[in-house]
């Protein structure tokens, strides 16, 4: 269960760090994140071509300040950029440890931004170029206290795919700070759009709210969470998408399991995944994942409701269409393995919890935030099992691979206090200097 090596640890990085060949190390960045020269420039305000020139080097970094501006959108620790020390060493791993001026370590302000973000007062880092106005929040744009200009379409595309490319990669903070702007627009650019446009523009609107929604759930900020998903529901009904709908209902029914609403959350997604396989074409394999990942949210719910039959019946039926999506679509048959360690945990079967997660390879887990949750399930069942050191091999693991994960996400902080507080941390070697990286006392 070891962690995919990052892409800091890459040879021609660790090169280019020591030659302070900063094009090099913004470019690995970039495609380690999976994301395109125009999907980062609509999001920093540069064009494709700049970036392109600052990657091959044909246009100099004309000073500190810029040099810290591409640090933030390209999400470069700054160390690796010759801006501050890691005490953790050069090769880029230990970034929890690294201080930002102030005495205040990057880990417990990376949590203030994730709290700001869904309204909880603190102070954030400074704001990048493409952000909104320092200290504006999600629950700003819901109230109309943030506004903003509409944006054309494929611009407000590229943002919206890059805002997903941050979820996906579990960078939590990074979209947090941008997330209330990029809202805003899309609202303004739903209510300028023409009326043959309408339909285009709340379909981007409704993906606007559910990566919100999807934040705010990761936060466990559920009043937010149920505002976001409703609006992305509703912008959703605006459109012609059914795959649209579709996600917006399945981020409701999440927050519905939250806010116990269990029975509610149940009827709402196994009802999304009817209308879903109703109008889904034949062997189309972006409706065949939909309708897969629809009836594992609707397993899960099952086992949180403790209805095991129905639960191990759902992930049985959720296999054929994921297997008939095929293994490079985003949610696969790797997910449904990762969700029979969440079904199992929730079951209270710890045992077959660990084993499942001894059949996944982390590695084979493309999305940041999916190898996430197969940490949190490891993690939790191996302490559920009572294997104390494991469960904190595995917290550590998440530490390493998503370190945002283990800094903003309340299932991480709770098991790092259970581990503290355990007879057994006396034997945990670096428990306690792991709990003061991550803020928990």
């Amino acid at each position: 269960m070891s962690a995919p090596l990052q892409w800091t640890a890459h040879p021609a990085v660790q090169q280019a760090i020591r030659a302070r060949d900063y094009a090099t190390v913004l470019r690995f960045s970039r495609v380690a994140a999976g994301l395109t020269l125009e999907q980062l420039g609509a999001a920093g305000g540069y064009s494709p071509s700049t970036l392109s020139r600052l990657e091959s080097r044909r246009r100099r970094i004309r000073d500190l300040e810029e040099l810290r501006r591409l640090a933030d959108l390209y999400d470069v620790p700054l160390h690796l950029l010759g801006l501050a020390t890691s005490p953790g060493g050069g090769d880029g791993s230990s970034l929890a440890r690294t201080v930002d001026g102030g005495g205040d370590t990057v880990d417990r302000r990376d949590f203030l931004a994730c709290a700001a973000a869904v309204g909880v007062s603190a102070a954030l880092p400074a704001a990048p170029a493409a952000a909104a106005p320092s200290g504006s929040t999600i629950e700003d744009v819901l109230f109309g206290r943030l506004t903003a200009d509409p944006l054309p379409a494929q611009q407000l595309a590229a943002q919206l795919a890059a805002a997903r490319a941050d979820y996906r990669a579990a960078r939590y903070t990074r979209l947090a700070r941008r997330l209330p702007k990029l809202l805003a627009q899309a609202v303004a650019s739903r209510s300028a759009a023409a009326v043959d446009e309408t339909a285009a523009a709340s379909e981007r609107l409704a993906a606007a709210y559910g990566i919100a929604a999807q934040l705010l759930i990761k936060l466990h900020d559920n009043g937010m969470a149920c505002a976001t998903a409703d609006r992305a529901v509703q912008a959703a009904a605006a459109g012609d998408d059914p795959l649209i709908m579709a996600e917006g209902q399945r981020l409701a029914a999440t927050v519905l399991r939250r806010i116990d609403h269990r029975d509610s959350a149940q009827k709402l997604v196994l009802d999304a995944a009817g209308q879903l396989r109703s109008v889904s074409p034949a062997q189309d394999p972006t409706f065949s994942a939909m309708y897969g990942q629809l009836l594992a949210v609707a397993s899960y719910t099952a086992a949180i409701r403790d209805d095991r039959d129905t639960a191990w019946t759902l992930l049985g039926e959720a296999e054929l269409p994921v297997r008939e999506a095929g293994s490079s679509a985003r949610f696969n048959t790797t997910e449904v393995a990762v969700y029979r360690i969440s079904v199992a945990r929730k079951l209270g079967d710890y045992g077959a919890a660990v084993d499942f997660a001894r059949k996944v390879d982390p590695r084979t887990i493309t999305s940041a935030e999916r190898r996430a949750r197969y940490w949190e399930d490891t993690a939790l069942a191996l302490q559920g099992r009572g294997r104390p050191h494991a469960a904190f091999d595995a917290l550590q693991a998440a530490e390493r691979d998503v370190p945002e994960e283990v800094r903003c996400r309340p299932w991480a902080q709770q098991l790092t206090r259970e581990l503290l507080s355990a007879p057994a941390s006396h034997g945990l070697s670096g428990v306690r200097d792991f709990a003061a990286r991550v803020g928990v006392a």
